[in-house]
C-alpha cells in the first residue's frame, strides 16, 4: 500500500542521513543533496512544508559553519 512504501522510504531516507551525518562533513556534496531530497520527501510526499524548510535550513546552517 501507499502508506507502507511511504513509511519504508522515510526509514530509508532517515537511516542515510544518520549515516551521511555520522561519516562526512557538513558540505559534503552527497550529504548535502540527500538532505535536499529528503526535504523535498517530507514536503512533496508526507505534506509536511514545516518539517521539510526545517530540514533544508538545518543542512544550511551547518556547512555554513
Amino acid at each position: 500500500t501507499r502508506h507502507s512504501v511511504v513509511e519504508d522510504s522515510q526509514k530509508a531516507y532517515q537511516e542515510a542521513f544518520d549515516i551521511a551525518k555520522a561519516k562526512t562533513q557538513p558540505t559534503h556534496p552527497i550529504r548535502l543533496g540527500l538532505a535536499l531530497n529528503f526535504s523535498v520527501f517530507y514536503y512533496e510526499i508526507i505534506n509536511s512544508p514545516a518539517r521539510a524548510c526545517h530540514l533544508a535550513k538545518q543542512a544550511f546552517e551547518m556547512q555554513s559553519l
